[in-house]
């Protein structure tokens, strides 16, 4: 089963790491930074996987399936202006909480290549404490 993650992972990483390197801040419960891997899959749908660093000896892991089409398809006026909502699975390592990830945000095109994004997530772990935070970021592609 080991060799499973880690050929997923190899397979993975690569992929995603040619598409769009995220950089988030999350406030305010709890603080933290971290690093971001985006890919698209299809003409709206994006893949994301996240790792953040939170206040304390804490970190959170996560993987979501976002649906993020770009309004410029529908009005001209609104192009590079992209809300996305979506989820995944998240992990906080500390407690050692896994649970479901949701999402909702916008994500605004400042160029082809770089774009800045406002988001909410919602964290609900299997057994335990819910976690809500508000995540800026800025996604470079």
């Amino acid at each position: 089963m080991r060799k499973v993650w880690v050929l997923l992972v190899l397979l993975l990483v690569p992929a995603l790491a040619q598409r769009a390197v995220s950089f988030r801040v999350s406030l305010p419960n709890p603080p933290g930074v971290g690093l971001g891997l985006e890919g698209n899959l299809e003409q709206s749908f994006a893949f994301r996987l996240y790792a953040d660093l939170l206040a304390g000896p804490d970190g959170y892991l996560g993987g979501e399936l976002l649906f993020k089409p770009d309004l410029g398809r529908f009005d001209r006026d609104l192009r590079g202006i992209r809300p996305y909502f979506g989820g995944g699975l998240g992990a906080r390592l500390v407690p050692g909480e896994v649970g479901i990830q949701l999402a909702l945000g916008l994500e605004v095109l400042l160029d082809a290549r770089t774009g800045v994004f406002l988001e909410g997530d919602y964290f609900a772990p299997f057994s335990g404490r819910q976690m809500n935070r508000l995540v800026l970021g800025a996604n470079l592609r």
